[in-house]
């Protein structure tokens, strides 16, 4: 395959140490210190492959080493050297690739529905993660069913700090960028250096996003050896899995008929203690993580849902006190579902309140959590109650 030469001007502004840590988080081990140069080193299946950094920026073929360096990379990584050297090159930024695999196309290329819903899917993969990153933080518990609302940080840190980069060549790669250094201030109490626990906010979002799909990776493929046990994914919730992180993967995959993988380029300035690898979701293991997500929700339910309806049913034993109702109503994390019928147990307050709204014609909003009883909905722990007018 014919390559195009790198710039020798991009080149000419790596650094040794730039590219020795690169060489570091992607699995590579030095073998040989040198005088001029160092020899690195990685285990393929077929064999060992070497490579030759020099160590001196002012070495007459410099350059022309780092050509050799990077056409090895090339082959080892299976894509095209500038693509490697912009990964160097973002010393401050995470880089995560989704390369979606469609059958039957050009490379760069995907059907117009599919790519939008990767694209949509991917916002709500940091969605996920930035809820989770910030419930850590907070030494809260992350939940197996995420809430529909969730904090406003959530959706600013988004907004402000997760890029959305250029697609690239190979059949058809997203990527989304994470830069570590931030002119914007946290919603979090952070340090002088803007970080929390000694890591950057990005960074423990970038890593809740690659550990929650490592963990439905897991899962999912647990499933597959082992069909009709899916309590494994409840085993992994403590590592980031959520039915919410099932549901986008899959959704991604626009439902397994888009195979794709997903890949973290970690910012050399933080290296990573591990390497991380590259996670394959083939349609087997999509099927069994719509599966996972099913059953997260229907063992977990449904946490700090709201539920928008008319009251149907109302129900106390007493002319005073608590009391039931039923709504038929939608919940917000579903807004497109069908109407259901959810049982509510309600305070005296707000059962009269309802009440008052039952024979007004009125919408009643309650949040809480979601659960299923057989095919019975209930809300519990309500959280809130209010009563709105009917929208024209």
């Amino acid at each position: 395959m014919t390559q195009k030469q790198l710039a020798e001007q991009a080149l000419r502004s790596l650094s040794p140490e730039l590219l020795r840590r690169y060489l570091d988080a992607q699995g590579w081990y030095l073998t040989d210190d040198q005088q001029r140069a160092e020899v690195w080193a990685t285990q393929l299946t077929d064999g060992v492959m070497d490579v030759l950094l020099p160590k001196d920026p002012r070495l007459a073929d410099y350059v022309r080493q780092l050509r050799y360096l990077f056409d090895t990379l090339a082959i080892v990584e299976d894509r095209e050297p500038s693509s490697i050297l912009r990964d160097i090159g973002q010393a401050q930024t995470d880089v995560h690739y989704v390369r979606l695999l469609p059958e039957g196309l050009a490379s760069g290329t995907v059907w117009l529905p599919e790519g939008s819903r990767a694209v949509a899917s991917l916002r709500d993969l940091f969605v996920s993660a930035t809820y989770r990153a910030t419930t850590w933080l907070e030494n809260q518990q992350p939940r197996p069913v995420e809430p529909g609302r969730k904090p406003n940080q959530v959706y600013e840190f988004l907004s402000r700090r997760v890029l959305l980069g250029l697609a690239q060549p190979g059949s058809y790669i997203l990527t989304a960028e994470v830069p570590l250094n931030s002119g914007v201030p946290e919603q979090l109490p952070l340090d002088a250096q803007g970080r929390y626990g000694g890591t950057p906010l990005a960074r423990r979002v970038s890593t809740a996003f690659y550990e929650g799909a490592a963990a439905a990776h897991a899962a999912a493929e647990h499933a597959v050896i082992n069909p009709g046990d899916l309590s494994v994914f409840a085993e992994h919730a403590e590592r980031g899995l959520s039915a919410n992180v099932c549901e986008a993967l899959a959704e991604l995959s626009s439902h397994g008929k888009v195979p794709f993988e997903l890949r973290a380029a970690w910012a050399s300035s933080l290296p990573m203690e591990q390497p991380s690898g590259i996670l394959r979701f083939q349609p087997d293991l999509i099927g069994q993580l719509q599966l996972g997500a099913e059953y997260l929700r229907d063992r977990f339910g449904r946490q700090g849902v709201s539920v928008r309806g008319f009251v149907t049913k109302m129900e106390r034993g007493a002319t005073t006190g608590p009391g039931s109702v039923i709504l038929l109503g939608r919940p917000d994390d579903q807004p497109t579902s069908r109407a259901m019928r959810v049982h509510v147990e309600l305070a005296a307050d707000d059962y009269d309140r309802v009440g008052r709204a039952h024979l007004d014609g009125q919408e009643v909003l309650v949040q809480g959590d979601l659960e299923r009883f057989g095919n019975r909905w209930n809300l519990v722990r309500v959280q809130s109650c209010t009563v709105e007018e009917i929208r024209d």
